[in-house]
């Protein structure tokens, strides 16, 4: 599979991944993990339990990518000091979804909609 990794601001525009078993559990285990960081009450919960949560989601989300991208440390550096928080969390909703098997078109379409949605809410009453 084909992924467009040009948000992440890396020389390579794309990069191909294979779909094997052993990808396909890390992406079911890091959504797995990510909804369980879901349950976490972000207002009422203990900050340090928050923010154990919030680090462990990063920590899996960066490793998948590493793993998947098989980036070098320069380019895991370059994504952490560069890209920012909401880029990196709309990147790696894409790349989750792609593996879902949502094609770039889909993605592009949603999220579309989903800016318009957003920026005219009255449109939704």
């Amino acid at each position: 599979m084909k992924i467009n990794i040009t948000k992440l601001g890396l020389r390579k525009k794309s990069a191909e991944v294979k779909t094997t078993v052993g990808v396909v559990e890390k992406a079911q285990n890091l959504q797995i993990q990510l909804l369980k960081s879901d349950a976490v009450d972000f207002t009422n919960d203990d900050p340090l339990a928050v923010l154990e949560a919030q680090k462990k989601m990063v920590q899996g989300l960066l490793q998948f990518m590493i793993d998947i991208f098989k980036l070098t440390d320069q380019e895991v550096e370059k994504i952490k000091s560069t890209l920012d928080f909401t880029d990196f969390q709309n990147f790696m909703a894409y790349v989750l979804f792609r593996f879902q098997g949502m094609s770039d078109e889909d993605w592009e379409t949603v999220t579309k909609q989903q800016s318009e949605e957003s920026a005219d809410p009255k449109e939704n009453n």
